[in-house]
């Protein structure tokens, strides 16, 4: 699919190389009502699916205190590899 003249592949995936702070695409945010087994946490509600990152949102780079809600991104590639490489949406 192409957004705008850009090929866009509808899942979390790797950036390009050497680029540090790539800005995300526009993305469709909705609410949605909470299912049963989804388990409640202090940040939000944790899904527990192989297929989604439960990504953190920030209001600048700088972390902790500016935290906002979680983003449920779908990927292809194992959550562990986006836990471990610290990947977070900066709002800044």
């Amino acid at each position: 699919t192409e957004v705008a003249g850009v090929a866009t592949s509808g899942f979390l995936c790797d950036g390009r190389l050497k680029e540090l702070l790539p800005p995300l695409p526009v993305m469709y945010v909705r609410a949605v009502i909470v299912q049963p087994q989804w388990e409640p946490t202090e940040v939000g509600y944790m899904r527990h699916s192989e297929t989604i990152y439960d990504c953190p949102v920030y209001y600048t780079t700088m972390r902790g205190p500016t935290y906002i809600f979680l983003a449920t991104l779908t990927t292809k590639d194992p959550v562990a590899k986006w836990v471990l490489s610290g990947v977070a949406i900066i709002l800044q």
